[in-house]
């Protein structure tokens, strides 16, 4: 298989066919574990993977550009209030947790810390190929032994505030696997779940 040559991501497996891709896809590299993998498609390769809070803090005009995880909380916690102050945080009558409201933003495209991955990788496929037709994507791979989290289902203490939430994050030096609750139909249509 032909190789890519990427300045960020060293060499990369470039496959010239669909069944290719799927024999790439299906392929179990950890021998024992098993072949489950969180998806991400972005439309260039150039492209580095940042959560989109930490992009609005590092190209800020009035931030320095060494982003503290200090920055990134006091950033959510701001974008928490003025969603709650909005009217937000509701979703059929229901109050939401401030998980699940940063869920329901960031599908929504607000910039939290929360990467959007999928455990789909077609549509996965879909993102790397859809915007960017002049430029070569990127279908990124994460295996699930190297994250930490619920992987099948919601995590525990969901109604917990975003700094317990925080605080039970903190004992992670991998990332975190997050299925958010269905709070958006789109969501759930794109198999979406989250890296934090």
């Amino acid at each position: 298989m032909k190789l890519y040559k990427s300045d960020l991501f060293g060499d990369i497996k470039q496959p010239e066919s669909f069944l290719e891709l799927l024999g790439l896809i299906t392929e179990n590299n950890i021998e024992g574990s098993f072949n489950v993998k969180m998806w991400r498609g972005q439309g260039d390769i150039n492209w580095r993977i940042d959560s989109g809070a930490y992009r609005r803090l590092a190209y800020s005009s009035n931030h320095d550009k060494n982003i503290r995880e200090l920055d990134i909380a006091n950033y959510e916690m701001t974008l928490l209030r003025q969603a709650k102050h909005k009217g937000f945080g509701y979703s059929k009558g229901r109050r939401l947790s401030d998980f699940e409201l940063l869920a329901k933003l960031q599908h929504h495209g607000a910039a939290t810390r929360f990467v959007d991955f999928s455990k789909n990788c077609l549509v996965a496929l879909w993102f790397c190929i859809d915007n960017s037709l002049d430029k070569t994507g990127l279908l990124f791979g994460v295996h699930t032994d190297y994250l930490g989290g619920n992987l099948e289902g919601s995590i525990r203490n969901l109604d917990d505030t975003y700094n317990e939430f925080m605080l039970g994050l903190s004992k992670y030096d991998v990332p975190f696997f997050i299925e958010p609750p269905v709070v958006s139909p789109r969501i759930a249509a794109q198999h979406g779940v989250f890296l934090y």
